[in-house]
């Protein structure tokens, strides 16, 4: 039991870092900015309309770079 608690929290810790790191590398530090593309992203229903979005919408990002390739693989798991 408590080794699952230990996983539990962990597994919130990491997705906590990650938010921090999603907001504020690939939308400089706007919460806002990161909720309002999640929000679309959330109506989207296939990986590759995310990836067109994230092409159009956000010219910046270095598709090759590890923070954009760890943000498009927690999409893939909302997203079939």
């Amino acid at each position: 039991m408590f080794q699952n608690l230990f996983l539990q929290r962990m597994n919130y810790f990491y997705i906590l870092k990650d938010l921090k790191i999603f907001i504020n590398h690939l939308f400089n530090e706007d919460p806002m900015a990161f909720q309002a593309a999640l929000t679309k992203i959330n109506q989207m229903s296939s990986l590759d309309e995310v990836v067109e979005y994230v092409v159009s919408e956000q010219p910046e990002w270095d598709l090759e770079s590890e923070t954009v390739y760890r943000f498009m693989m927690a999409v893939r798991r909302k997203v079939k």
